[in-house]
């Protein structure tokens, strides 16, 4: 059976499960960095250690992290806020006026994050109009890890209330 679906309306049912943000990052083989804003991301495996990331086809970070064969995570802390809404955007100046520097395994790490963590692209899988980037973790460092995360909900940030 096939259903029929309103993307509005299904975006909406999304948001009522609460998420971390996070901006995932890699560079090109030129060097030019490139992220993204996103929730689309989960640990998947212990060992080996693994995570996933789910990148929009017309993301221009989803080419030079297939090239490149890497990637970031960098998991926000609440005070982050206006450095998701600026990788949220269109456009190559994302990087401008963010504190960032290459980590050990050459991807941009955003500085203050809770977690950075670094990754090579291990699978690649089709899921509808993203791609499902498995990644092997190479490496991670712990910023800011007392700091509350910055969390999505309903469509709009969240404060995480212990």
């Amino acid at each position: 059976m096939d259903y029929k679906f309103d993307s509005d309306a299904f975006r909406k049912a999304c948001g009522l499960w609460a998420s971390g943000v996070s901006i995932v990052t890699t560079i090109d083989k030129a060097g030019t960095p490139f992220g993204l804003t996103m929730n689309a991301v989960s640990s998947l495996s212990l060992t080996p250690p693994m995570f996933l990331v789910c990148v929009d086809n017309n993301s221009d970070t989803l080419g030079p992290m297939l090239e490149t064969k890497k990637f970031g995570i960098n998991m926000l802390c609440s005070s982050q806020q206006s450095i998701s809404n600026n990788f949220a955007k269109k456009g190559n100046d994302k990087f401008d006026n963010i504190n960032w520097s290459l980590g050990s395994f050459g991807v941009p790490l955003i500085f203050g994050a809770l977690l950075s963590v670094e990754c090579s692209v291990y699978n690649v899988y089709e899921g509808g109009d993203h791609q499902i980037v498995c990644g092997l973790v190479k490496s991670w460092v712990n910023n800011n890890e007392d700091a509350d995360p910055l969390l999505y909900y309903r469509g709009g940030y969240q404060e995480f209330k212990s």
